[in-house]
Order: structure tokens, then C-alpha cells, then sequence
């Protein structure tokens, strides 16, 4: 095995630090089928680890090494002084063996994330120093501790971090070719507080980084060779002049370079209120957009506090954001209380006449902290009290008006209605006849090679392997965006890359 590259800061001796980003197991979210045919190894790099780097305090003697297993296997043997490990509910079993195994080879471990936050008592039992919270000020104190032999077993973050003292994560041990898209985040925490969501507890309300520093970041894995980047926002508009003001030098940066990023984000819905928005997203060459409906009934938002999706027309708001070629990708739930068996019929015919060609449908499930799981745990309707944290495989929720196997199976059902060729043809073309208008701020190149090349193995599959239904649909697709403007010839090869993670998910089960 060919050994893991190396950056060292300060001066030797050097400490060695082996930092790991567990493999994601969630196929579903991962979106590994897409992932293989756009030629990557994993959807988007860990920010976290590369933070830890960029944390160092100077003068210390620090050699870092990184591997995320999303693109490569770990070798356990891996000469370290430490290891550094992170991961959230998904990664729980993966932290476990992890470290385990190299407490047993005598490497002490350090361990941070999500998860080890909210399992604060496994995590002392796993870890010879446990990170709870965000890490920029205690990682720069515990590298000192530790330099010095004084090193604690527990470092807690109390409060939320101000995030302009959260520098740009260092990825030059991360090689963007292995990643469908580089990622910067922007904004930390969520103003809403939906029932089943653990943002606001994990990370409080919503505060942003300065617009300066999130434009180095760009800037920074542009110069890595990036061509397109996922903001890791939970909600990208959460401060919307912030997002505005970042979306404006976004623009101005963006429109003078000869390789010009395309972006991706999570944000709310109501995005599609505010057309100067929706106008600097599209300058800004965003593309594909993942917004949580949830519901497309008002009693099942309104029983977890996100009854705000509807107060407006959802169909209305997507014709407002596909008007300027943005992708609306919808979050859709299923198993609220006010779910019967109807529902699916109900959520199937909403997607045929919104013009939203992609959407993730998960169970409703309740992580621990949220208020979701308190109201459950007092009804006795939680099946288990631990998440595994896997949205599409089960659920630890006692469903109100279905029992978990009809729920199941019309959650399945109901993923392989919509990614059937012809259902999901007819969002595609609707999508596109919505379409109005493209941003003219960037000059138009004749033909996009790195683009293509990359996409060779989608080509290959839809043209050489695929059922004679879907290498029509590829076809079909393809000819209907070229016919419209060539530019979207690109975001409808994501589309269809996206089509065939899901579709082939679907068909599995």
C-alpha cells in the first residue's frame, strides 16, 4: 500500500497526528451510485479534519496525516504518536472499532464529532481525549497540552464558537479528483427549530463566518484545482444578507476567472420568495439546490414546527426557482403522525406536477436531544432509544397511524414510482420547460472536456450497460436539455447521475 502523504508544520522533532474520517455507510445519502459514475470516490471531503490542520499553533512540531476512508482503506498499522478520529450517528459503529483498535496497538486516541458530543460517556470510555462541541479553541489547547505531556482527558466547548476565529481548512492532503465536489462552509446552526432535527442542539442558532474569509476558502480549493464546491450550510439563507453579501462576491470573483466554480447548498424553501436571491444564485453559478419540504401536508408540518414550507404554494416557489435554471433537490419525509397509508399516492402526485426532477424520501426518525425524541420518549413510542442515523433504512419511531412495516413498504413503494424512467422523464421536461432564463456572466465555452471526461463512466454505463428503458431516458434527457441551451447539458448529466443512485436503490430493495 502506497504511504499516505504528509504535511508537517513547525519545526522536528514532529509529532505524528494520523487524523481519519470514517467511511460513510449510508448508500442512500452518500449518494454512491452517482458517485461512481461522475468518476469520484466519495461525494464531498470532511472539513473537519483539514479545520484541525489549519488549527495549529505555530511553533509546535505537528506532522499530519489524513485519511478518509471514503476514498481509500485504512491501514491500522499506520505509524502515529495520536489518532484523531470524528464521525457522526452514521459513523458510530466505525468510531467504536476505530478506536478500539488503536488503543490496542498502544496509540492513544483523540475523539471529536457529533457523536461523541452526545455520547459523551461512550466516548470517555473509547478516548484517551474527548472533544465535546466545536474544536477551534480547544484543538490549538490540547496540541500545546499534549507537546508539553499535560494533556487532558476531556475538552468542552462551552457555547458557540465565533466563527471568524474558525480559519480555512487546510485540504492540500485531499486531492479534489476524489471528490464530486470541494467543500466550504459558510454559516453554522439553524434559526428553526424543527422537532426532528438536532442542528440547533448541536450547534445553536445561526451564525455566520465573514464574507472575506468564506471567499478565501473558495478561493483556496479553487487553487487545489476544485471545480465545484458544496457549501455545508444547514440553511445557506439563514442570515439572507449575509448570504447575499457573500453571493455578490461570490459573483464578482467568480466572473473573472477562466475556470469558473459551480456551487451547491442546503437552504430553506423560502429562497423562492426573494427574486434578487434567486437572481445572485443563478450569477453565481449555483446549481443544484437541496431544500427540506418534508410535507406536503400542513397538519404533519405543523406537528414539528415547520409549518412555514407551506405558507406559501411549494409549486409556485419551485416555478420562481427553476424560472432561472436552478435544480430544486426536495427533502421529503415520511411517518409523520398525521401520516396515514394515503400518503404516498399523495406525495407522488405533488412531485409529478412540481417540476422537481429529484427528491430524497426518508422515515421520520427522532436522534437524540431533539424535541422529538423527549415527546416520543413520553409516549412511549421510540422502538429504540439510540438512532443509527440511517434516514431510509429504518426508523426508531412507533408510527401513529401505520404499523413500521406499512411504512416501510410504502416508503419503498414509493421511491421506485418516482425514479421509474417515465416518471422521472416527466419531472425532467417540466423542470426544463419552466426554465426562462440562463446568467449571461460568463462567456460561453465550446466544449467542457474535463467535464465530459470525468462523466465517461456515466456515458459508458447509460450507453453500454443500462436497460433499454434508462439509456432511452439517458438519451431522451440529454436531447431535451441540448435542444433548450447547451449549457444545461451539464446539469442534466448530474441529474442523471442522480437518477441512477436512486433508481438502482430503489429497485434493490
Amino acid at each position: 500500500m502506497r504511504p499516505l502523504a504528509f504535511k508537517r508544520y513547525g519545526q522536528g522533532p514532529w509529532k505524528r497526528v494520523l487524523l481519519v474520517a470514517p467511511k460513510h455507510p449510508d448508500n442512500f445519502w452518500c449518494l454512491e451510485g452517482m458517485v461512481e459514475l461522475m468518476g469520484a470516490r466519495a461525494l464531498v471531503p470532511n472539513p473537519a479534519l483539514p479545520t484541525l490542520m489549519a488549527l495549529t499553533p505555530p511553533g509546535l512540531g505537528v506532522e499530519y496525516r489524513l485519511q478518509d476512508e471514503n476514498v481509500g482503506p485504512l491501514a491500522l498499522d499506520t505509524p502515529c504518536d495520536l489518532v484523531a478520529v470524528t464521525g457522526n450517528t452514521l459513523h458510530a459503529a466505525r468510531v467504536i472499532e476505530l478506536c478500539r483498535a488503536f488503543r490496542a496497538r498502544g496509540v492513544p486516541v483523540a475523539l471529536g464529532g457529533t457523536w461523541a458530543s452526545v455520547h459523551a460517556e461512550r466516548g470517555r470510555e473509547l478516548a484517551d481525549h474527548l472533544f465535546l462541541g466545536e474544536a477551534e479553541l480547544t484543538w490549538p489547547r490540547f496540541l500545546q497540552d499534549w507537546a508539553a505531556g499535560r494533556a487532558q482527558a476531556v475538552y468542552a466547548q462551552e457555547g458557540p464558537v465565533d466563527l471568524a476565529l474558525s480559519p480555512a481548512p487546510d485540504f492540500s492532503l485531499q486531492d479534489p479528483r476524489h471528490y464530486v465536489s470541494m467543500s466550504v462552509q459558510a454559516s453554522r446552526g439553524c434559526n428553526h427549530r424543527c422537532d426532528f432535527c438536532d442542528v440547533v442542539t448541536l450547534f445553536g442558532r445561526h451564525r455566520v463566518k465573514p464574507v472575506e474569509q468564506v471567499l478565501r476558502e473558495v478561493q483556496a480549493v479553487h487553487a487545489l484545482g476544485a471545480r465545484s464546491v458544496f457549501i455545508t450550510d444547514d440553511n445557506f439563507i439563514g442570515h439572507k444578507e449575509h448570504a447575499r453579501a457573500l453571493l455578490e462576491a461570490i459573483i464578482a470573483w467568480n466572473t473573472r476567472q477562466t475556470r469558473p466554480l459551480s456551487f451547491s447548498t442546503q437552504l430553506a424553501l423560502e429562497v423562492a420568495d426573494d427574486e434578487d436571491l434567486l437572481q445572485k444564485l443563478a450569477d453565481a453559478r449555483f446549481s443544484v439546490l437541496f431544500m427540506g419540504l418534508e410535507s406536503v401536508r400542513a397538519e404533519s408540518l405543523d406537528e414539528v414546527q415547520k409549518g412555514h414550507n407551506l405558507r406559501r404554494d411549494p409549486r409556485e416557489r419551485l416555478r420562481r426557482l427553476n424560472r432561472h435554471g436552478l435544480v430544486p433537490f426536495l427533502g421529503l419525509i415520511v411517518g409523520f403522525d398525521h401520516d396515514d397509508a394515503t400518503v404516498f399516492d399523495e406525495i407522488f402526485a405533488f412531485m409529478q406536477t412540481a417540476a422537481a426532477p429529484a427528491a430524497g424520501v426518508s422515515l421520520l426518525a427522532a436522534p437524540r436531544g431533539t424535541p422529538l425524541h423527549a415527546r416520543l420518549q413520553a409516549e412511549g413510542r421510540l422502538l429504540a432509544d439510540e438512532f443509527a442515523g440511517e434516514w431510509h433504512h429504518g426508523t426508531n419511531v412507533l408510527p401513529k397511524q401505520m404499523s413500521p412495516a406499512e411504512l416501510a413498504a410504502g416508503h419503498r413503494d414509493l421511491l421506485r414510482r418516482l425514479y421509474a424512467p417515465e416518471a422521472f422523464e416527466a419531472r425532467f421536461a417540466a423542470w426544463l420547460g419552466q426554465i426562462e432564463e440562463l446568467t449571461d456572466r460568463y462567456p460561453r465555452k465550446k466544449t467542457d472536456w474535463p467535464m465530459l471526461l470525468r462523466s465517461g463512466r456515466l456515458f459508458r454505463y447509460f450507453l453500454t450497460r443500462a436497460p433499454a428503458d434508462e439509456r432511452g431516458l439517458f438519451l431522451r434527457c440529454l436531447r431535451l436539455a441540448w435542444r433548450k441551451d447547451k449549457r444545461l447539458v451539464k446539469r442534466a448529466v448530474t441529474l442523471l447521475a442522480q437518477y441512477h443512485h436512486f433508481h438502482a436503490f430503489a429497485r434493490r430493495g
